[in-house]
């Protein structure tokens, strides 16, 4: 057995990596990694922010106007607005010299959903 030596050759030391993530940074970049790994985990997220920070799609249906205009004129300064949609009938009152919108986020009336 004393025959043979053992000689390493050609072995080089690996470079350090640089630095590695804190624990909070690795906790995110986990978060991030699982998020994007379930696209409908995402996409479900991504709605409620929606949601919760824009609002529900209505479409305008009924309105009156602030000033009596003439026949083919637009209204230019509504008194309120009717709407429709996910929550259902909302009014809106628009500050003076406002018109309503055909289609406008509404967002979600916190006091009556609690």
């Amino acid at each position: 057995m004393s025959e043979f030596e053992i000689e390493v050759v050609g072995a080089e030391r690996r470079p350090k990596p640089e630095r590695q993530p804190t624990g909070l940074l690795r906790k995110a970049l986990r978060l991030l990694r699982a998020l994007l790994m379930r696209p409908r985990a995402l996409i479900l997220s991504g709605l409620a922010a929606f949601v919760l920070f824009v609002g529900t799609p209505h479409i305008g249906w009924d309105y009156q106007c602030r000033y009596r205009s003439g026949p083919g004129e637009p209204c230019e300064s509504a008194e309120y607005c009717a709407y429709y949609g996910i929550r259902g009938r909302r009014v809106v009152f628009p500050a003076s010299g406002q018109s309503c919108k055909l289609i406008t986020f509404l967002p979600l009336d916190w006091d009556r959903l609690l």
